[in-house]
């Protein structure tokens, strides 16, 4: 995604929560909130009310802001993570599993060069 709005609008979708109930849980008015989401002419939020939204969504403001992940946590890394939280215990479970299986049998992120030992 390349800018704010964009991101925003894209993790209100992920919450499944409605402006309104942003509104409530962030403390920013829904009219403010709306205005984020403007495809003409849309506004950018004050500091404190972009931290207040961004935990309600469960993203770091700076994310939301610049696009850039915490750490180096890449875009695509951060959606792997975000999806990840959605899991059941068993599911993450799963997933580390075969995370784990992955990385034994592409060593060095997918290098076909054996491990050093």
């Amino acid at each position: 995604m390349s800018n704010f709005h964009e991101r925003f609008n894209d993790f209100v979708a992920r919450s499944g929560m409605t402006l309104d109930e942003i509104s409530i849980k962030s403390g920013v008015s829904t009219k403010t909130i709306q205005n984020w989401t403007r495809n003409a002419s849309p506004t950018m939020p004050r500091i404190d009310q972009g931290i207040m939204v961004a935990q309600v969504l469960g993203v770091s403001a700076e994310y939301l802001v610049t696009g850039k992940a915490p750490g180096n946590l890449s875009e695509k890394g951060l959606k792997i993570a975000l999806a990840a939280e959605q899991l059941s215990d068993e599911g993450k479970r799963a997933a580390l599993d075969l995370v784990e299986v992955l990385a034994n049998y592409f060593p060095y992120g997918g290098s076909v060069l054996s491990k050093a030992n």
